[in-house]
């Protein structure tokens, strides 16, 4: 039985051997068409690009100049390119070397084509961004006070009053420039109070009563400055509730009191119109001009040196050093006509614009007050001066000294009143 079923075992094979060929030939002809009808794989890099590279369009002479701005550092911020990238472009040519061609501006990480053809159209255009200009102290005054100010409305401003808000007491000063910018004479300090408000925490209704007189004493002025108020920082201290009270009333007197001097700003705007009230105007409220400012916290403390860590340093020996100066020296010291002309010649040579005049009863004042009567009156003129030198006379050695310019730090160590000798 088993010889017979080996034998027709041999036999189908034999007889199938043919088929199982064809089969086979089959399977394989198929297979191989198949294959031959798939299309070439291309690889990545060689893949055609949709359009052209906008970097290859720009004529010699305009990629000479395009790199021109490329690998001057001063020059760049200039041009349409953020300061990330342009600190980044910085970093590379310190590695590799300057830039040989536009296509090299996508080595740097995170230039991309788009970028690099917009800032290659901007070099091209002409167009330079003034609020990015490195020379231009307009930019980097943009952040020390809000509202922002425009320069028309900068160039307005001859007079302002600084007021500081305390727990129980409020100080202002009030600085006056000379009346014409070619006067190079020295910011006039013409008033300097501290006043008393309360010594316990008062009902609103009482207090918004003593910051009415309040707003009688201070004098008028151009614009009024207050230092930004600290935000109010969530504490689980069951012992601070003192304090929260203290920041709820300074927080009261500092919102009446600018709603006060903002409208006393808007009274006036109309009644140079020529309207009677605030309504005759018709006007809507972001079309006046703002009057009252918030300079930067700490920007004050760090101007004058006085911010050690976190906390603020004493005003007073930063005040006796600028009354150390006496600006009209030459009237009280020369006699003889020619000592006088040399003594003026020396002062033109000065700006005297940032700096303050006292009068002798003010010097009388500051020293026979309590102490910190005197620290108080020396915050509200620091405050004041901050402003002066920073946003309205743009002084550079100033910028220089709150925005960390390394082009300035030579000036850093110098002192902030100048010297008459």
């Amino acid at each position: 039985m088993l010889k017979y079923c080996l034998s027709n075992l041999v036999k189908y094979s034999i007889k199938n051997v043919g088929k199982s060929q064809s089969y086979l030939f089959s399977i394989t002809k198929c297979a191989s068409t198949n294959i031959d009808a798939l299309p070439t794989p291309t690889p990545e890099h060689n893949k055609p690009t949709t359009g052209k590279n906008p970097l290859q369009n720009y004529t010699t002479e305009e990629q000479h100049k395009i790199l021109t701005i490329l690998n001057k550092d001063e020059d760049l911020i200039n041009y349409d390119i953020a300061k990330t990238r342009a600190a980044k472009l910085g970093a590379w040519k310190k590695r590799n070397g300057s830039l040989n061609s536009l296509e090299d501006m996508l080595l740097i990480e995170g230039f991309t084509l788009r970028i690099a053809d917009k800032f290659c159209k901007s070099v091209i255009g002409g167009h330079v961004d003034e609020s990015k200009a490195t020379n231009s102290a307009r930019r980097r005054t943009a952040g020390f006070i809000t509202p922002a100010i425009d320069a028309e409305h900068r160039t307005e401003l001859r007079s302002c009053v600084s007021i500081r808000i305390g727990v129980s007491s409020i100080t202002w000063a009030r600085l006056e420039l000379p009346e014409s910018e070619s006067i190079n004479a020295p910011c006039d300090l013409t008033h300097w109070q501290h006043h008393d408000i309360t010594e316990k925490k008062l009902h609103l209704g009482d207090l918004v009563q003593r910051l009415l007189y309040v707003d009688h004493l201070i004098p008028d002025a151009d614009c009024y400055i207050f230092e930004n108020p600290q935000l109010a920082q969530i504490n689980s201290n069951p012992g601070s509730v003192d304090q929260q009270n203290i920041s709820v009333q300074k927080a009261q007197v500092t919102a009446v009191l600018a709603y006060a001097l903002c409208a006393r700003g808007r009274y006036a705007q109309a009644l140079k119109n020529g309207y009677e009230s605030i309504v005759d105007t018709k006007k809507r409220t972001d079309e006046t001009r703002p009057n009252v400012f918030y300079l930067r916290r700490f920007l004050t403390a760090r101007l004058f040196s006085q911010l050690v860590g976190s906390e603020r340093v004493s005003s007073e020996e930063t005040i006796l050093q600028l009354m150390r100066t006496h600006y009209n020296v030459s009237q009280l010291l020369y006699d003889e006509d020619n000592e006088v002309q040399n003594a003026k010649e020396n002062i033109q040579n000065v700006s005297l614009r940032r700096n303050v005049q006292f009068s002798l009863v003010q010097r009388e004042m500051f020293s026979r007050a309590e102490r910190f009567q005197r620290e108080f009156l020396g915050q509200a003129l620091l405050l004041n001066l901050a402003f002066m030198r920073l946003v309205v006379l743009q002084d550079e050695e100033s910028i220089a000294v709150v925005t960390r310019n390394p082009n300035k730090a030579d000036h850093r160590g110098k002192t902030d009143t100048t010297e008459i000798s």
